[in-house]
């Protein structure tokens, strides 16, 4: 029993040198290709989630207007977009707030948005306008990496600034929960 266990796994062990001895015999050159060949590929892929307009950013660290940072919970703390409707939402673990989850919820309506795909090695940006139901307008600009991290700067019409910093997921793998906005 051991000596077929002992066999398993430098069968695995020797798989996975070969396939890291492949990687290594790759020129200095096809490896740049292939760095570049992922980072379209990424990039490709993170334009059609912005362009469907049906993407939030999970924040796990959130950035005052003195750029302060606090550490928060991603499934109440986010910003997200659906089709025309977006939603901004602040909350913090163990206190009840104006949304029941600890903080605010701010609804609107996207009144411009437009998304700037970058030089051929820069990342992604999203400008847009947002109308709140009850707070006033405010601009979000966003700045996507390849990796999925993303930064949403808010800007309001009120005076307030405030940057969400996370991952920008789809709707559909997203794990947030929304409490009850204002109005």
């Amino acid at each position: 029993m051991k000596t077929i266990a002992i066999c398993i796994a430098l069968v695995f062990v020797s798989s996975v040198v070969s396939v890291a001895q492949e990687k290594s015999k790759l020129s200095k050159k096809e490896k740049k290709e292939l760095k570049k060949k992922q980072f379209q590929q990424q990039k490709e892929a993170l334009l059609n989630l912005l362009e469907s307009k049906q993407w939030v950013i999970e924040a796990h660290t959130v950035f005052d207007r003195y750029n302060q940072s606090y550490q928060i919970n991603p499934t109440i703390n986010f910003v997200g977009i659906k089709d025309t409707e977006a939603a901004i939402q602040l909350g913090f673990d163990g206190l009840i707030g104006w949304n029941g989850v600890g903080g605010i919820t701010i609804d609107g309506e996207v009144t411009s948005y437009e998304i700037d795909e970058g030089k051929e090695k820069n990342s992604p940006t999203v400008n847009l306008r947002f109308k709140g139901r009850a707070s006033g307008s405010a601009n979000i600009n966003i700045t996507v990496n390849t990796s999925g991290q993303a930064t949403a700067r808010v800007n309001g019409d009120f005076g307030g600034r405030i940057t969400f910093s996370g991952m920008i997921r789809s709707l559909e793998e997203s794990a947030i929960y929304k409490g009850q906005s204002l109005f």
